[in-house]
């Protein structure tokens, strides 16, 4: 069934897709015929983008960015380290560990809300029941 819609709607964009080329396809011809009729070239009827697309080309390009001044020139002095042999704060204290996953699962499982979510979620996340 997936398959089918996928290709409904592909063909469907494509129709779209198809008609605005070809929209565009006679457009350009009937300019073109125009200009003929005009006696102008296409090349003196240019489209707005190509001209800005021409006049970026042009454009100076960017000076580039100076290199950046080295430490020995600014003068700068070396990072002091802040920790010392003799510190006054008390040790790290040991982190604590988490509680074991029985101990978890239970601790979830002793709301019935929560009981419910877990239901749903396995109904969810689980294989169908026509390949278990």
């Amino acid at each position: 069934m997936k398959g089918v819609t996928f290709i409904i709607i592909l063909s469907v964009v494509w129709s779209i897709v198809s008609s605005i080329i070809e929209k565009r396809k006679a457009a350009a011809k009937k300019e073109a015929g125009r200009l003929e009729l005009s006696g102008q070239s296409p090349a003196q009827s240019q489209q707005p983008v190509s001209v800005k697309v021409q006049s970026l080309r042009r454009r100076k390009k960017a000076e580039p960015i100076p290199a950046p001044v080295s430490k020995k020139s600014q003068g700068l002095k070396p990072i002091v380290d802040l920790h010392k042999k003799e510190c006054p704060l008390p040790p790290r204290q040991a982190r604590r560990s988490r509680p074991s996953t029985s101990k978890q699962i239970a601790a979830l499982l002793s709301n019935r809300r929560n009981v419910r979510t877990a239901i749903v979620l396995a109904e969810i996340l689980d294989k169908p029941i026509s390949q278990r």
